[in-house]
């Protein structure tokens, strides 16, 4: 069992490393279809500034990338040290500067599509935006990516509620991992099950002020007997900020995604754990 801290020329990470970066090369080859589907505006804001990139700096980033993703498949106590070596890449930084920035910041397409609905449709709050962007030497985007609302304006979505979202969670996991929700503090559900031989933990959070719903998934270790590495699948690409783009009308695809997202870490968690 690894007790010392994990580097990240350990042979395992870069064994690790080439798993992983076969998902990133399949999903770029793609046009990162499965990102672009996922009903998040921090996932919005990602493929947006990868869209501004040339081949030289994607490949940057996403090798960079791929490195840190690798370490998600460890102990975190045991990766805190590489992970802060990795994080000082200039493709990780670059990245994490033009995220920060006023185009990736400004606009409704890059908020809460709660909020940004029910700013659209507040009078004094619209005032308010408009004597910003007055300031600005920029336009900021307000139209919200097609893959999620269909060509719907903002203003006349239906956001998902938790009893719809709940609805639809309830039989994908039971079929996905045999599994029923288990009540925990906070509002917090949590299913367990198995998906593939991979033990699994699926938590979902509902929230009325940060993103509509947060998921993660934990995997037995077996050599440490708990669930650990609480993960998503856009987590990997360096994102993890929940969905808040979940309306009425997208919700089924998108708890669907989920699953087919869940499957996704499962087999990697395989094939991770499978190494020498």
């Amino acid at each position: 069992m690894q007790t010392g801290p994990i580097e990240p020329d350990d042979p395992r990470v870069l064994a690790a490393t080439a798993l992983v970066k076969h998902e990133f090369d399949a999903e770029a080859a793609a046009g990162f279809r499965t990102l672009r589907h996922i009903p998040s505006s921090g996932v919005i804001r990602l493929l947006d500034h990868l869209d501004t990139l040339d081949k030289a700096a994607l490949s940057a980033l996403l090798d960079a990338q791929t490195r840190v993703a690798a370490l998600c498949f460890f102990p975190g106590p045991l990766i805190t040290g590489a992970y802060e070596k990795l994080r000082a890449e200039p493709a990780l930084a670059r990245r994490h500067e033009a995220m920060q920035s006023l185009p990736f910041s400004m606009g409704l397409r890059y908020g809460d599509l709660r909020m940004s609905r029910m700013m659209l449709n507040d009078a004094e709050s619209m005032r308010h935006m408009a004597a910003t962007r007055t300031t600005l030497r920029f336009v900021p985007r307000d139209d919200p990516p097609p893959e999620l609302l269909d060509g719907v304006a903002i203003s006349d979505c239906h956001p998902a509620k938790a009893p719809q979202l709940r609805k639809l969670l309830n039989p994908m996991l039971g079929d996905l991992l045999s599994a029923k929700p288990e009540k925990k503090l906070g509002g917090e559900l949590v299913y367990r099950g198995a998906l593939d031989g991979v033990p699994l933990a699926v938590s979902i959070i509902f929230s009325n002020r940060f993103g509509q719903m947060h998921y993660a998934v934990s995997w037995a270790m077996r050599e440490r007997g708990f669930f650990a590495q609480r993960l998503s699948y856009e987590a990997l690409f360096g994102t993890n900020t929940g969905w808040d783009y979940l309306t009425e009308e997208n919700a089924a695809r998108s708890i669907e995604l989920l699953g087919q997202l869940i499957r996704s870490l499962a087999g990697l968690f395989s094939r991770v754990a499978a190494l020498p």
